[in-house]
């Protein structure tokens, strides 16, 4: 499945029948061996559907990058999972699905295509300090901050939305070498867990996006992503809500009052389903 090109294999262990996923190390073997695209299904990384681990949830999704790593939420990936419980459990108001970065609850606006879902999700409250991030600044927040990587000096913006993000106005972003900077920024010292890396470009009420995924290297999208960018221009007062952010892959749209929480809205796709065996 896919959300704005993001692409993810969903395995519904539910009932607990594959019981190597209950191993932390044959899970991250797993997401290696099938997220390599020459060898494997190819996929930008793995996400398991669990029975509740919260009472009063519909499910609890985990998900590992392409190198195994395991993410704490993936925001494509969440409105996927809703798509799924739809088609599992039947029409409800809404779905409540947990993880690592707590609940989220996600309402399916638009079922009538079998294959694409529109779904809308509460992203929960963004979070600038830099301990919860985390990044090591010794300001109270991260916001158009000089940064120096190799031979540049970028202005960043650094927000939590359930995983770090680091938001990097560039010119020509379509040219930008995202290949060279991504994975310096991602793993500087300066984020001691390593940080997703948004590069934009502003272009009159929109804004434009690629993304460099902790772990996964460049995305066709990233939602969570998505988010942290639009709180930033939100918050910047360079664009106001509903702010509409170009991916490589396709478009969400991003809602916040500026206090309360972040609601994002965009597709879920179903490309293809069956079966492997390990």
């Amino acid at each position: 499945m896919n959300g704005c090109g993001n692409d993810y294999i969903y395995v519904d262990n539910m009932d607990g029948q594959y019981s190597m996923l209950a191993n932390p190390e044959q899970v991250a073997e797993l997401a290696r061996k099938l997220s390599d695209r020459s060898s494997g299904i190819g996929s930008d990384g793995l996400i398991i559907l669990e029975s509740p681990s919260v009472p009063q949830t519909t499910l609890s999704m985990r998900m590992f990058n392409a190198d195994g790593s395991e993410g704490k939420m993936c925001g494509n990936g969440i409105r996927c999972v809703a798509k799924l419980a739809y088609e599992k459990f039947g029409p409800k108001e809404s779905y409540k699905i947990a993880t690592l970065s707590g609940t989220r609850e996600c309402f399916v606006t638009d079922a009538t295509k079998p294959d694409v879902f529109r779904v809308m999700v509460n992203m929960g409250r963004p979070s600038f300090l830099p301990a919860n991030i985390p990044v090591d600044f010794d300001d109270v927040m991260v916001m158009d901050e000089e940064f120096e990587v190799a031979d540049r000096t970028f202005r960043i913006s650094c927000v939590s939305m359930g995983n770090p993000h680091c938001v990097i106005p560039v010119e020509n972003l379509e040219a930008f070498d995202v290949q060279k900077y991504g994975p310096l920024i991602e793993r500087h010292t300066a984020f001691p867990e390593g940080v997703n890396v948004e590069f934009i470009e502003v272009k009159g009420n929109k804004v434009f996006q690629r993304t460099w995924e902790r772990g996964s290297g460049e995305t066709l999208a990233c939602g969570t992503g998505a988010c942290a960018v639009g709180v930033c221009m939100i918050l910047g007062r360079q664009i106001k809500s509903p702010v509409e952010v170009h991916l490589r892959g396709g478009v969400l749209k991003i809602e916040w009052d500026g206090l309360r929480e972040v609601w994002m809205t965009g597709d879920a796709v179903t490309e293809k389903t069956g079966t492997f065996e390990v």
